[in-house]
């Protein structure tokens, strides 16, 4: 036969058999059959998708036959509060903007910006400071809430175009070369002795700078390993520090004492007064062991040097005062008379410091400049502008590395000794800064300010980490305690002295006792006693209970 028949066959117990379905023998393929059934499956499939169609199809026309939620309008009270709320919201979010602003400080630039938002200069009776509030106020008032925080800093995002123009006027040719003037960075020669000086400040700082970090890591390590110590301490240090008490009440000139200073060690204390003499105190007896006349004018700053009382000779400078003469002189412990001047400032001096190293002096001065002296040959080694008003406070970096200045134009500056230059420019009080210090880690910088007003400067981030309101009055001093920073002590015009704690800045003690402005105050190195000078013509001993 041409055709061949297939039959399948399985091997059973007893041989092969063929595989029927009973009725038929299968030949050949089987796709035929298999097409069919898919066929039947898309057929039946197709139906049911027709199915679920025309269901939806009907869900969709029953929800559009639905009436629509009923909408009633507000009443006329209910948007009132509506608007009401919107409005406050605004307005807190504009004062928020507002304190974010970048204001000028400089009374003169303040003006200028008045002028370019078409508001009047100058007010009947109305000072700097109020003046320079007014400016925020324009200021806020122009902002666009809209616009990001970042744009906002010098505050030149205004509602509208107009406005933007507003703030932005045409300069004419001559101010825009006086800006360019501003902006023009120069360099002035100095003499050799400055360049040696610099060379060995930095090499001596970087030893410091190794020093500290090592007494730190130390430090973390032992409170690493207990982690209670600290708590302990600072526990233990509040408890004391709210247990400070007046000691001694001395009376210390005929004329107001104006400022008083720790020797190292706390062996002894100085004190200067308006009557133009420094005085030399026993401590902790308060008796007075020797009065230092030079000065004609009254005595405005004091600072000993780092080794007196301990590694430096009695015969060699270890003390300086500053007086409204414009002459700062150096002491020694024996004798009576100055062992050498610093003359070169063309105003009174305000503050005087001693370099961590003792080898170099800086003063500030009302001519609205500060200089650094070379000690043992009573020199002048830098002459140093950049304030705009007269200076007052100064102090020096522990590693000796950095000084910063303030005065009367409301700005702190930090100058680098190694290189010369400004570093940082720290605003944000709206008066006069009278009082500066480093913290022991030298992280932080404290200001005090006629604003009544303590800002805590973080130099890392290179911005205020805390404002304390700390006084009602105009702040004088503040100091850091000396060691380890825990505390920071603040004196007033408003007859108080306060102890502040650097962890939280909350308040630990009030000590009140003096009839008149406290000028200035001063820590122990082991944080036991607490000197003050007032204008009632004594000087206090304070110390824990």
């Amino acid at each position: 036969s041409t055709k061949t028949k297939r039959i399948f066959c399985v091997q059973d117990r007893g041989g092969w058999q063929g595989m029927t379905d009973g009725k038929h023998i299968h030949y050949g393929s089987l796709e035929h059959q298999e097409k069919e059934r898919l066929n039947k499956l898309r057929e039946e499939l197709q139906q049911k998708e027709g199915l679920l169609m025309e269901r939806l199809k009907d869900d969709k026309i029953g929800k559009a036959a639905e009436p629509a939620p009923e909408t009633q309008e507000l009443s006329t009270a209910s948007q009132a509060v509506k608007q009401r709320q919107q409005e406050l919201k605004d307005t807190i979010a504009k004062r928020k903007r507002a304190r974010e602003l970048a204001v000028p400080t400089n009374d003169n630039a303040v003006k200028l910006k008045l002028r370019e938002y078409n508001e009047p200069i100058c007010l009947f009776g109305e000072g700097a400071p109020e003046r320079r509030e007014r400016l925020r106020e324009v200021m806020a008032a122009n902002l666009d809430l809209d616009a990001p925080a970042e744009e906002l800093r010098g505050a030149e995002t205004l509602r509208g175009p107009a406005l933007a123009k507003k703030a932005q006027p045409e300069k004419s040719k001559r101010e825009d070369e006086e800006e360019v003037k501003q902006k023009e960075l120069f360099y002035t020669e100095g003499p050799q002795a400055l360049q040696e000086a610099r060379i060995w400040m930095c090499r001596d700082s970087m030893a410091r700078a190794v020093a500290r970090l090592a007494h730190e890591r130390e430090l973390a390590e032992q409170r690493c390993n207990d982690p209670t110590v600290e708590e302990v301490e600072y526990h233990q240090l509040e408890e004391g520090l709210k247990g400070v008490q007046n000691k001694l009440s001395n009376f210390g000139d005929d004329r107001p004492v104006s400022f008083v200073s720790f020797s190292p060690g706390s062996t002894m204390c100085a004190t200067g007064s308006w009557s133009s003499v420094v005085k030399l105190w026993q401590i902790p007896e308060c008796g007075c062991i020797a009065t230092l006349r030079g000065h004609s004018e009254r005595v405005s700053g004091l600072a000993w040097h780092p080794q007196a009382t301990k590694n430096q000779s009695e015969t060699e400078v270890n003390m300086v005062s500053a007086g409204c003469e414009g002459v700062a002189k150096l002491w020694s412990l024996k004798g009576s008379k100055p062992v050498g001047d610093l003359v070169g400032h063309e105003g009174r001096l305000s503050r005087i410091a001693f370099h961590p190293s003792g080898r170099y002096i800086g003063t500030t001065s009302f001519d609205c400049t500060w200089r650094l002296w070379d000690a043992e040959r009573c020199s002048e080694l830098l002459l140093q502008e950049g304030h705009t008003r007269a200076l007052y406070a100064i102090t020096f970096h522990p590693d000796g590395s950095l000084v910063a200045t303030a005065g009367l134009d409301s700005l702190v500056r930090v100058w680098d000794l190694r290189t010369g230059k400004s570093i940082q420019v720290l605003q944000g009080h709206v008066k006069q800064i009278l009082a500066l210090d480093f913290s022991a880690n030298g992280a932080s910088l404290a200001s005090g300010s006629d604003d009544h007003t303590i800002r805590l400067w973080d130099l890392r981030k290179k911005k205020a980490a805390y404002t304390i309101p700390a006084h009602s009055s105009l702040i004088s001093h503040v100091r850091f305690q000396p060691t380890y920073g825990r505390f920071l002590m603040s004196t007033s015009y408003d007859n108080k002295v306060k102890l502040w704690s650097t962890r939280d800045y909350t308040l630990l003690k009030t000590m009140e006792g003096h009839e008149g402005r406290v000028m200035c105050g001063d820590i122990s190195d082991d944080g036991q006693h607490f000197a003050t000078a007032a204008m009632d013509h004594t000087w206090k001993l304070w110390g824990h209970s």
